[in-house]
């Protein structure tokens, strides 16, 4: 073999290592990132029944995928999350109440140019999370929602008693979030977030966008 033979197989071997450690590299940082518990995982959806496509594996695929579309579609949705109450009130007077798990789709507006904006969804407390899924559980859309805690930080005055503050939880209200414009989405899943020493979601609702009732 000739020097410059030599020369490229020892240049294509380094391409090689260097190429598959920066991979490896890459794959480790996404799993890490998706592995955080405080940052909705692709796990976190499975185990309320729903999955990401094979294409989009993890919820920063979907992340890229919603801020590369050309237009979305944007929602309002009612959700009166006890009974009764139409202003917040204080946890503890509702906290033997199950909340409703009744939402109403009050407007839909789709094809409106601009990707999806998309957060960082995380596993607040009582905080809401929007998904756009297909007939057969497949999500394509992610937004975050308003979480339905009030924790009032207020400090004493000065030279006061330091007072109980006390949370609230939030009346009947609307739910404003906007997903890719993707005519797979037949329906809007509402999770409830519940951080604890193991952080999960919890389905309250469900709206079918094929429905006749259904605001276009």
């Amino acid at each position: 073999m000739t020097v410059q033979g030599k020369f490229c197989w020892a240049y294509l071997i380094l391409a090689l290592i260097f190429g598959v450690g920066y991979y490896s590299t890459s794959v480790a940082a996404q799993t890490q990132a998706d592995g955080l518990p405080w940052k909705v995982n692709a796990s976190d959806l499975q185990a309320v029944g729903f999955h990401l496509p094979s294409n989009m594996p993890t919820v920063s695929d979907l992340e890229v995928y919603q801020k590369v579309v050309p237009t979305h579609q944007e929602f309002i949705i009612v959700w009166d999350p006890h009974t009764g109450y139409d202003h917040p009130v204080f946890r503890e007077q509702i906290s033997e109440r199950p909340l409703k798990h009744e939402f109403t789709l009050k407007q839909r507006k789709k094809d409106v140019k601009g990707n999806a904006p998309f957060n960082v969804p995380m596993l607040f407390e009582l905080g809401l999370e929007v998904i756009g899924v297909t007939s057969t559980g497949k999500v394509r859309g992610l937004a975050n929602g308003p979480s339905l805690l009030i924790r009032p930080d207020l400090p004493p005055a000065p030279g006061s008693r330091p007072q109980e503050l006390h949370e609230y939880i939030q009346g009947k209200g609307e739910i404003w979030v906007s997903l890719p414009d993707d005519p797979k989405i037949e329906k809007l899943v509402l999770l409830l977030g519940h951080p604890s020493e193991k952080p999960r979601l919890e389905q309250v609702g469900m709206v079918d966008l094929t429905a006749m009732s259904a605001p276009k």
